[in-house]
């Protein structure tokens, strides 16, 4: 037997130690994978919002009380105050239904520029016209 020969079958040992650590890495990841597939929550756009206002922006919110047209909305809708200006937003599942949501308060509320803007599938009603950092606070949680 040569040298070479008894140093490969010396390093076979560390190889297969290897292999069987990357397999095991494998293995555990797949699981890991497996536990949070069936543990997390998909959460629509609307939830994803309400996350992002409450613990992001520090945004308490309701429910739009005696607002008809925030409530057609299919995912959902929430008032919240945002540097003292009071917003109601309503979030569809595109921006098809968005829009729509948008035609119904201008055919009920008619002028509302400035306070009415439709971003995505979201659909922002101020009471007074908002300024830049006011509309960026809710950009940010836009999904």
């Amino acid at each position: 037997m040569s040298t070479v020969d008894a140093e490969r079958r010396s390093e076979w040992p560390y190889v297969k130690g290897g292999a069987a650590a990357v397999a095991l890495l494998v293995v555990v990841m797949l699981v890991g994978w497996g536990i949070y597939s069936a543990v997390d929550e998909d959460m629509d756009q609307f939830e994803l919002m309400v996350r992002c206002l409450e613990n992001e922006k520090g945004l308490g919110h309701t429910e739009p009380s005696g607002d008809l047209v925030a409530a057609t909305a299919d995912l959902g809708a929430l008032a919240t105050i945002v540097e003292t200006n009071p917003v109601t937003i309503a979030v569809s599942s595109s921006e098809d239904r968005a829009e729509r949501v948008a035609e119904r308060y201008r055919a009920v509320g008619g002028d509302l520029t400035g306070r009415l803007e439709v971003r995505s599938t979201s659909v922002y009603l101020w009471e007074r016209p908002a300024s830049p950092t006011q509309r960026q606070t809710l950009y940010d949680c836009t999904y």
